[in-house]
């Protein structure tokens, strides 16, 4: 066997030679890399000249952004004369900070200027502490004047930031309004108050009643708190704080078990019972019906004392087969027995309404006797449907002012009676109804009685030959029926006395 040996000299210099050509190649990519790292280097550095943040001292040798100042500046100053509101100006500069305050030349249309004053220096304040300090920054304080309507201006304290931004060259600009806003009444030249927006103790008891059903719907269970949403203590116009929007009013609540301390009610949900002069008149448009066509007839068909449930499901029928919708005065103690009957009404697009627990004369009780007969239909009434009664019918039709008061709605009587209670008959029901009815009446029937709803058809077919239009009491009176009122009519409406 042949052996393959090497001399160790040859061995030798081929292990010189490939460290040889290893550290030319380790050489070669140091040097590579040393000059990415250079040309990356180079470039950002360029990058970086080009583009570096200009220090606010360097801004005096800029005619670019002198240009821009004096520009911005005689914007300011053109806005604020062209605004309605004369105001004065107060110039300040601290470092980069330049503020501009105007306030109003004369105070005698601002009764509460002082306050919109002081917000608008608290507002100055905070915003020129969030400011930063190495950039030009113009802060500009005003009050701006809002119009309303002819009856209705605002004054708001508004803050307008404008920053200089280094890169773009040029300043962006911030707005923050106010939290308050002063609104005044034109006529009076004084703070807007309740009075002016809602009139009366009528209209405000009204919306009281918005306010109930309202806190009832936004509870996961009304029936747990109905006690005290009903016993809660009345909103009143010169005891609630309230804060004023052109479209909607939020009122200051008294303490209740939903814990709300306000709420906030859209003019369109309350559009009944406010002064629209003192709204913007977008804020309602579409929300109350069009007024009845003065060239047609119309009436109402009532019934009071029910459910029955031997009578009611009958009429019922007889009303849906003529397409007419009805009002029904209801009694809390047949509410109870029939709840399933009374849902059947209100699904099927009729009123349902109260007329008291178990039918006392109220002139003739104690006041919380009255509250008692009032409260528990309207619980009754809720617990079948979900909503509170809205319309009041009191028993034999008598009600004393401080009785209104206690019941808190609309007062709804008759203007029509049947004598359906006295004469038990369907012809003389029949007769009775076409001999008195004329335009624009409610009419008073019972649908307990077997014989009134023997009767009703014919009553229908009778009042729509004689050209009559049908509708429940609630939609002949426009939707804007209030308490401490009684109505017989849509023309027909008169103050309890």
């Amino acid at each position: 066997m042949e052996r393959n040996n090497h001399p160790r000299g040859t061995r030798n210099s081929r292990r010189e030679k490939k460290k040889r050509v290893f550290s030319k190649k380790l050489a070669f990519a140091s040097i590579l890399t040393i000059s990415i790292i250079l040309i990356c280097g180079g470039v950002y550095a360029t990058y970086a000249m080009q583009h570096k943040p200009k220090e606010a001292s360097e801004l005096e040798d800029n005619s670019d952004f002198e240009q821009k100042e004096a520009a911005l500046l005689t914007k300011i100053r053109d806005s604020q004369k062209q605004e309605e509101l004369e105001s004065t100006e107060q110039e300040k500069t601290e470092g980069n900070i330049q503020t501009l305050t105007y306030e109003p030349a004369t105070s005698d249309s601002i009764p509460q200027l002082e306050a919109i004053k002081t917000e608008l220096a608290t507002l100055m304040t905070a915003t020129e502490k969030d400011s930063s300090k190495k950039t030009a920054i113009k802060l500009v304080g005003h009050i701006k004047m809002l119009k309303i309507n002819d009856q209705v201006i605002g004054y708001q304290p508004v803050v307008d930031t404008y920053t200089w931004d280094y890169n773009d060259e040029d300043w962006s600009e911030k707005t923050e309004m106010g939290k308050n806003t002063a609104f005044v009444n034109q006529k009076t030249k004084q703070p807007l108050t309740l009075q002016d927006i809602f009139m009366s103790e009528a209209n405000i008891l009204a919306v009281q009643q918005v306010i109930e059903q309202t806190l009832l719907s936004e509870s996961s269970d009304g029936n747990a708190i109905i006690d005290s949403i009903l016993n809660m203590p009345e909103i009143s116009l010169d005891g609630t704080a309230f804060t004023y929007y052109s479209d909607k009013i939020s009122l200051g609540l008294p303490e209740n078990p939903t814990g709300k301390t306000e709420i906030t009610l859209p003019y369109k949900d309350i559009a009944g019972y406010i002064n629209p002069e003192f709204v913007d008149p977008t804020a309602i448009q579409g929300a109350l019906p069009e007024p009845l066509d003065p060239n047609k007839k119309y009436i109402s068909l009532t019934f009071d004392d029910g459910p029955n449930p031997e009578t009611t499901p009958r009429l019922l029928d007889i009303l849906k087969e003529k397409g007419v919708k009805a009002t029904f005065f209801m009694l809390g103690q047949n509410v109870v027995k029939h709840e399933a009957l009374v849902k059947r009404v209100a699904e099927e697009g009729h009123e349902v309404a109260s007329h008291s627990y178990s039918h006392p004369q109220l002139t003739s009780v104690d006041a919380q006797r009255v509250k008692d007969e009032v409260q528990k239909t309207d619980k009754a009434i809720y617990h079948a449907i979900g909503k509170l009664p809205t319309d009041f019918r009191p028993p034999y039709g008598a009600v004393n002012k401080e009785v209104a008061k206690i019941i808190g709605k609309p007062i709804i009587q008759w203007s029509v009676d049947s004598q359906d209670w006295q004469s038990h008959n369907a012809q003389a029901i029949i007769k009775r109804i076409d001999e008195t009815a004329y335009n624009d009446t409610i009419v008073l029937m019972h649908d307990i009685h077997p014989e009134t709803v023997d009767a009703v058809a014919a009553v229908i077919d009778c009042l729509r030959n004689e050209g009559y239009e049908i509708l429940p009491s609630k939609d002949l009176l426009g939707k804007k029926a209030k308490p401490l009122h009684m109505y017989y009519g849509s023309k027909d409406e008169r103050p309890v006395q």
